[in-house]
């Protein structure tokens, strides 16, 4: 068994100058990759952050995790993946899922599953620049990327559901795993993207499978678990219902919480948000959610969290700050005592 390695979600929160440098100091530490949102209403650009994140660094891997193929032309996306891997020298990854925050506060419907097929299908064409073409008021005329990509860049899939995990392992280079951080949830999982791999005539160890978990370490395990309601409380609201009961958690919450901008999972006040949730999820629930579904807890805590999950084949950890507004410093100060011992 080899040893896992693991990536930080760096929200473009801050000024990007200084995302970048949180970046190299991440790389400097030995982070294996940043992974950085696209939400336009919450950050900043993720193309322009990642471009400065590119010339920032040297060898640290650049996610875009994740992305969407609805808030801009799939062209457009195209060259823009192809335009950051050639700043980098081939270092990026590109993750798409069907849009949440993205689109939702645009008026636009999520990606459904079919078009998530044919869109990774298109991007990797036009990344080879090879043509496609689209209707519109000239006719149709093949059109191609005049400077693609000189690399096949890994393409990842987003993705937590079962019908979305199995697409992910016949379409994908490589899977985010969120369904959970329990290795009973890990196996069921990953089932699911090996059937679709499988389906595609693959092997599940022919992709790259990341499990992300949201991260939070501290000394006090009792705050740890409070930190995490709001997670529970959206899982429940975005069906998740099942999941959620394979660890016996059984609740009810309702489709929209009000006094909170602009979502329980993006809160701008994370405390506010928190006391929300308070009102819907239990102690005795929060504890089941921290300990089952994310690496928040104590030092101790999520070390056994972290060897189970490797223990069940997962090699790569995505991991998340609570906050989408803060730069993931608590992650970073404890990458060299409690993530990087397993690189060791």
């Amino acid at each position: 068994m080899s040893a896992p390695t693991f990536g930080l979600r760096l929200p473009p929160c801050a000024p990007v100058r200084e995302v970048a440098d949180f970046a190299r100091r991440a790389e400097d530490e030995g982070v294996g990759t940043v992974w950085i949102p696209d939400s336009q209403f919450l950050w900043h650009d993720v193309w322009t952050t990642a471009a400065l994140v590119a010339d920032r660094t040297e060898h640290i891997g650049i996610g875009v995790a994740v992305t969407n193929f609805e808030t801009r032309h799939i062209a457009v996306t195209a060259n823009s993946v192809a335009s950051i891997d050639d700043i980098s020298g081939g270092r990026v990854k590109v993750a798409f899922g069907t849009g949440d925050s993205s689109v939702k506060t645009i008026g636009k419907r999520p990606t459904p599953l079919h078009r998530m097929r044919e869109n990774v299908a298109l991007l990797r064409r036009l990344l080879r620049g090879e043509e496609a073409c689209w209707p519109g008021p000239y006719g149709e005329r093949p059109m191609r990327l005049r400077r693609p990509a000189t690399r096949e860049v890994p393409v990842y899939m987003a993705a937590s559901g079962p019908k979305a995990l199995a697409l992910a392992g016949e379409v994908a280079d490589g899977v985010i795993l969120a369904a959970g951080t329990a290795p009973h949830l890990i196996r069921r999982g990953t089932g699911f993207v090996r059937a679709g791999a499988e389906r595609a005539g693959r092997a599940l160890t022919d992709l790259d499978i990341v499990l992300a978990a949201h991260t939070l370490v501290t000394e006090d395990e009792a705050d740890a678990v409070r930190q995490v309601k709001p997670m529970c409380l959206a899982m429940a609201q975005n069906g998740a219902g099942a999941a959620l009961r394979a660890v016996g958690i059984d609740i009810e919450v309702p489709d929209v919480v009000e006094g909170v901008y602009p979502d329980i999972t993006h809160a701008e006040s994370w405390d506010l948000a928190v006391a929300i949730a308070d009102r819907y999820i239990g102690d005795d629930d929060a504890e089941r959610f921290a300990s089952n579904l994310t690496l928040a807890g104590t030092p101790g805590q999520i070390g056994k969290r972290v060897d189970a999950a490797a223990e069940v084949g997962i090699e790569s950890f995505y991991l998340l700050g609570l906050s989408s507004y803060q730069l993931p410093v608590n992650q970073l100060d404890a990458f060299a005592t409690t993530f990087a011992r397993h690189n060791r």
